[in-house]
């Protein structure tokens, strides 16, 4: 039986290597309110900051690829409380969003809607997202878990 396995290993390798790459990738895909995303990124930058009352946190600023510029605002206890996006293409919402994704078609809360953008208001959960083909923004937040002080209006 051993001997089988070496045999086999040369055509098992690819394969084993591939399911423990996606499993690694899925684990530690995140998204908001978890710990920020890992996308392949062309820059990270990591920027402390304090909100007006004086409550720490951190800029997770990712460039991505497609020139996309993301930004994940993380508390102390490490969690995305709310993130930002500009660029020429929108980033991948499902995996920023997490979780909270379905909501964008569920109706929960204020929406409006049309061609270009999308305003979901809900009290736990907000979403702002609009552009045009090569100049997208948006961004989203979990109003309960905003620190103290932090201005959602001032997100980049």
């Amino acid at each position: 039986m051993p001997n089988t396995l070496i045999a086999r290993w040369p055509r098992l390798a690819p394969r084993a290597a591939a399911v423990l790459l996606a499993l690694v990738t899925g684990a530690a895909c995140s998204a908001l309110d978890g710990a920020p995303s890992d996308f392949p990124a062309a820059r990270v930058q990591r920027t402390a900051a304090n909100t007006s009352e004086g409550v720490a946190y951190a800029d997770v600023s990712r460039t991505l690829k497609s020139g996309t510029v993301v930004h994940e605002f993380v508390d102390a206890t490490g969690a995305v409380f709310a993130l930002s996006w500009s660029g020429p293409f929108k980033p991948d919402l499902k995996r920023l969003l997490g979780r909270h994704f379905d909501r964008l078609h569920d109706g929960a809360g204020k929406r409006q809607a049309n061609r270009s953008s999308v305003d979901i208001q809900a009290s736990d959960f907000v979403v702002q997202s609009g552009g045009h083909m090569g100049a997208f923004e948006g961004r989203a937040w979990l109003p309960s878990r905003l620190p103290a002080g932090f201005d959602t209006q001032e997100m980049k």
